[in-house]
Parts: structure tokens; C-alpha cells; sequence
């Protein structure tokens, strides 16, 4: 178990990266642990060293619908009888898992459902379970905690309903997957946006914080948070001009573009090579908005 106090109260549980994540363990006058996606285990040993148990967390808070970021709340919910809140958009995806998956583009028809399924329910268990969100948040709600504050800050992009966490004592920001990783931003699903990333991005800039804690960084506290989001958008360009490239060099469709991958180093993965079409559509879909690149006969060339 890995875990960094950021101030008096305010604790990381690190999860890593992608199946887990990093969650936010604040200790006040009650406990709220926001996305629940670190081990359970590494979760209940840092409670421990705290004179806490699972049992004592009175609220959890979701950043956004993603599974890696909600992998224990049901259970949290069972053992503690917590709360489980989360803001308008998320609610609804939530308490009815069916719609999380239609809204993450996995509905019925799409032959890659049941290998994400699998993935999800192998290596995020719990994430499909069925529950029930307590309390809708939106943008600039606050939760007072004693000597914390939290206000829900709303940054769109990576998915319609991600949100930041900004702690306004002691003035940091919990970013979830707006995570400054090596990897970059992922917008990865058919609602993720590119442009709403980078106004989120942008948003988060012009904020002025102590730290950014990453949802995903094995060291979480980023202090020059606004050098490290200019570097991270940059991957945006970085790609986009990759995907232009390919078309220049004759890939002419979606799934030509995706031989060579892009995103993902190696895509030996249905589940990822589906991630990855998703991003290259909207980078096609930026291009043509951009007049730098038309469509002819169902085929895409440059200008």
C-alpha cells in the first residue's frame, strides 16, 4: 500500500494507472473517499494505519461514469451504508448500468461489448454492479467537511460528464483523468470531445492552485501544473499531425490509419484497437473541420 498525505486529513491511496486509479481520502469531521478505485485492500490497510475501517467512510464521490473510477463504490455503499454522489450526468449512467454502457459506445450492437465486459468484470470488479447515486451534484456545488471544502468544477472532454474535485483548503484540484500522464489525454469514446478537452484544459490553467493531483501518476501531486498541461495538450497536436500524415502517405479510412497504430503502441486487443478508432475519428473529424483534409468517394485526402 502507497499512499501520500497531501496536507493534515487530506490523503492519496495510489492506484496507478489504468485499471486503478488514484483515490482522494479526506479524514474530517466524516470520511469521503472520492473515486474509488484503488486496491480495496490497499484502501482498508491505509485506513487502518488512520484507526479507521472500510465501514467508517460516510460519503463517496464519483468523478465521472468511468469504471476504473468506481470500481468500489457499490461495495463501499453495502459495507458502510455511505452515500454516493455524483453530478448530474454521471447520476443517471450510474443507477442504470445499461445506459453507462450505451453511453460509453458499447451499447448491444457493438461486437466489441462483450470482450470490454470481460475486461471490465476481470480487472475493475464491481465497477457493472448495480447501485444507487444519493445525492446529484452540479457544477459549483460545494461540500463543506469541517476545516475542507470541496466545490465540483465540471471539465468535459475526456467523457460529457467529467468533473474536477477542487479542495479549497488547502487550494488544490483533484483532476481524475485529466491526469498529465506520459500517455496524454484519452478521449476515447464517441461523446469524448477533443475541443471541450482542451477548453477544459485551458479552464484548469487559467486557475491558479497550490497542486493538481493526477488521478493516475504514481506521484500525484504536480505543483508546476501549468507547464505539465501545456506539455499534455501538446499530445493532441502531436497525434493529429500523425493521423494527418497518414493520410498524406495514402491511409484513406479510419481502419487504414489504425495498421500503423497511433495511440496504443501495440494493438493486439479488440478492446484497445476500439479505443483507438474512436480517437482517430475524432482527430479525422478535427482535420476536415479544419479544411485540412476532404472526404472523396468515402475516402479521405489531404489538401
Amino acid at each position: 500500500m502507497t499512499q501520500v498525505e497531501l496536507a493534515e486529513g487530506l490523503h492519496v491511496v495510489i492506484g496507478g494507472h489504468f485499471p486503478k486509479c488514484n483515490t482522494l481520502v479526506i479524514i474530517d469531521n466524516e470520511v469521503v473517499v472520492v473515486d474509488p478505485g484503488c486496491g480495496i485492500e490497499d484502501l482498508r490497510a491505509f485506513l487502518m494505519t488512520q484507526n479507521l475501517t472500510l465501514n467508517d467512510v460516510g460519503t463517496v464521490i464519483l468523478s465521472h461514469i468511468h469504471p476504473d473510477h468506481i470500481t468500489h463504490a457499490v461495495r463501499l455503499n453495502r459495507l458502510s451504508r455511505c452515500r454516493i454522489a455524483a453530478n448530474e450526468i454521471t447520476t443517471p449512467l450510474f443507477n442504470d448500468k445499461e445506459k453507462m454502457k450505451n453511453f460509453l459506445g458499447f451499447d448491444r450492437t457493438n461486437p466489441v461489448r462483450p470482450l470490454w465486459e470481460k475486461l471490465v468484470n476481470s480487472r475493475m470488479f464491481g465497477a457493472l454492479e448495480d447501485g444507487r447515486v444519493d445525492e446529484e451534484l452540479q457544477n459549483g456545488d460545494k461540500f463543506a467537511l469541517g476545516n475542507c471544502t470541496l466545490r465540483m468544477l465540471y471539465t468535459p472532454g475526456h467523457l460529457p460528464d467529467h468533473m474536477c474535485i477542487e479542495i479549497l483548503e488547502p487550494n488544490l484540484v483533484f483532476a481524475a483523468d485529466i491526469d498529465l500522464t506520459e500517455f496524454g489525454p484519452y478521449y476515447g469514446h464517441p461523446n469524448s470531445s477533443i475541443s471541450d478537452f482542451k477548453d477544459s484544459i485551458r479552464r484548469l490553467q487559467h486557475n491558479n492552485y497550490r497542486g493538481l493531483i493526477s488521478g493516475h501518476l504514481k506521484e500525484p501531486l504536480i505543483e508546476d501544473y501549468k507547464t505539465a498541461l501545456a506539455a499534455y495538450q501538446r499530445i493532441i497536436g502531436i497525434r493529429e499531425d500523425l493521423v494527418l500524415a497518414a493520410i498524406m502517405d495514402g491511409a484513406g479510412s479510419v481502419p487504414e490509419i489504425t495498421l500503423n497504430p497511433i495511440i496504443y503502441p501495440s494493438l493486439t486487443d479488440p478492446v484497445y484497437l476500439q479505443f483507438e478508432t474512436w480517437m482517430i475519428e475524432h482527430h479525422v473529424a478535427s482535420l476536415l473541420q479544419r479544411g485540412l483534409i476532404e472526404e472523396k468517394k468515402k475516402r479521405y485526402e489531404a489538401l
